[in-house]
């Protein structure tokens, strides 16, 4: 009787270890599945901040076109009034007219090269590289009305970022 208690006791004792390490095994499993989600969850984070940074470039040219249209307009005024020898309000000195031209062609040199930034993010991240091709080409018409502002076309400079706007648009649809 002796020998089947100790026996018994003896069981017990060992059947209560392998329990611990089949535990341990167990959170060593739930570890494992952790970085799959937090590897999902970086890709919509990625996603996130495309969509981010291509509604931030659409805010920023479309009030960028609002102040643009003004003053394209009163520079093409000011030109017009001073060719016809007027003397109105609305004229300006030529050397202020130049002034005028050379800070609207330094805002679209800074536009374009937010343009640039935004399509070389999306053309390096691996994440955002399959939603590229809807946003190739927006630094391209960013150039295009940078040239024409150089040529003094300011109004087609702005038809040009116009359509940047609608590429930025489409692309923000695309990356939903």
């Amino acid at each position: 009787m002796k020998r089947a208690f100790v026996v018994a006791l003896a069981c017990i004792i060992l059947s209560s270890v392998p329990a611990t390490s089949q535990t341990r095994r167990r959170s060593a499993q739930k570890r494992g599945a952790a970085p799959s989600t937090s590897f999902a969850e970086k890709q919509q984070a990625e996603l996130r901040a495309g969509r981010e940074r291509i509604a931030a470039q659409i805010k920023a040219l479309t009030q960028f076109l609002y102040l643009f249209g003004n003053i394209s307009k009163g520079i093409e005024t000011a030109e017009q009034v001073n060719r016809n020898h007027e003397q109105t309000s609305v004229g300006m000195t030529a050397e202020r007219i130049e002034q005028s031209k050379v800070k609207v062609k330094d805002s679209i040199r800074t536009v374009r090269a937010g343009l640039d930034q935004l399509e070389s993010s999306f053309r390096l991240n691996p994440v955002l590289q399959s939603y590229y091709p809807k946003l190739a080409g927006v630094a391209k018409l960013g150039q295009t009305a940078e040239s024409q502002a150089a040529a003094n076309s300011f109004d087609q400079a702005g038809r040009s970022l116009i359509a940047a706007v609608n590429k930025l648009a489409d692309a923000l649809v695309a990356l939903r």
